[in-house]
């Protein structure tokens, strides 16, 4: 029995069958019909042809094997639309995973091409030699460890904060100005967008 999938960059997570479901349910939904329990069915044909296909223990699926998988089912139970649905859904993922290997940026959270080619110019850290040396979850990361720190200081825990500030910038909840997102956790580390000076009401104030 399938335990794990293979992600597209080589790494292994749990296989959940739920999340094929999803995957199908949102195709039926695509071209306006609901699944009812189509969805399941078809999810659960999918689990049995995968584990006829990689019966051996240690033996790992890869995510393009299973979506062929629900594909092939989708079609062979007679549900064209979901099922065109379903392939135009996977050529355009292709579509933008390739546009991001032309920038040459990692984008391990999904975002929108337009999205990772901002980032690559004006936020993830480079090199010496100006290469690109952090993926836009790294950024995330940098900063919400920098600006959790000051929990500390009124009583909060740092830890907590950090993961709730992380998450809160991973879903796209908050993001924070640009400064912070540039210069969090760097050697400049100035996150203020402006200063305030205090200025007199005079012309030779001014």
């Amino acid at each position: 029995m399938i335990k794990s999938i293979r992600k597209r960059d080589g790494s292994v997570e749990p296989f959940r069958e739920q999340r094929i479901e999803s995957a199908i349910a949102r195709a039926f939904r695509a071209v306006g019909d609901e699944p009812g329990e189509a969805a399941a069915k078809l999810a659960g044909r999918v689990v049995a042809a995968a584990n006829l296909r990689f019966p051996a223990p240690d033996s790992i699926p890869g995510v393009e094997d299973i979506q062929d998988m629900v594909e092939k089912a989708l079609i062979e139970e007679g549900y064209a639309k979901a099922a065109k649905a379903y392939i135009l859904y996977r050529q355009k993922r292709a579509e933008v995973r390739e546009a991001k290997r032309y920038l040459g940026v990692a984008d391990d959270l999904k975002l929108s091409v337009n999205a990772v080619e901002v980032l690559k110019k004006r936020y993830l850290r480079r090199d010496e030699l100006g290469v690109v040396i952090e993926t836009p979850g790294d950024m995330f990361e940098r900063v919400a460890r920098l600006v959790s720190l000051a929990e500390g200081h009124y009583g909060g825990d740092v830890e907590t904060s950090r993961l709730r500030f992380l998450k809160a910038m991973r879903d796209l909840d908050f993001l924070p100005n640009s400064p912070t997102l540039m210069n969090a956790g760097l050697p400049l580390g100035q996150l203020s967008a402006c200063f305030v000076l205090p200025v007199e009401d005079s012309l030779s104030g001014i």
